[in-house]
């Protein structure tokens, strides 16, 4: 087999295991789900049994942040997304570091 082909091949399979792991990752996530749901009605029925003023709390350490960003990169040029200042920091490093390779390596 020549090695364009077997290249194309590889890339085939990686793309349908990349799909099949999507699915599984869906199916697993809709099933902890259910599960958490279960968890947070009978911890939020606990809660509202035994404090004193008949409501539920929260805790500070029942708060959750979630940050993250993205980086696209077409060709040499970067475009950076970042819901905080330290997320996009970071991706502005690593489009800089991307942006060097990508001209050590295509300057030819």
């Amino acid at each position: 087999m020549m090695l364009g082909t077997s290249l194309v091949l590889l890339g085939i399979i990686l793309i349908i295991a990349g799909f099949v792991l999507i699915f599984i990752s869906g199916v697993s996530n809709s099933q902890n789900r259910e599960k958490r749901d279960e968890y947070s009605l009978n911890s939020d029925s606990y809660h509202s049994n035994s404090s004193s003023n008949g409501g539920s709390f929260k805790s500070d350490s029942d708060k959750t942040e979630v940050r993250g960003g993205g980086l696209i990169m077409l060709g040499p040029i970067p475009i950076i997304i970042g819901s905080d200042n330290k997320s996009a920091q970071t991706l502005m490093i690593l489009a800089i570091v991307l942006m060097v390779l990508y001209f050590l390596l295509f300057s030819r």
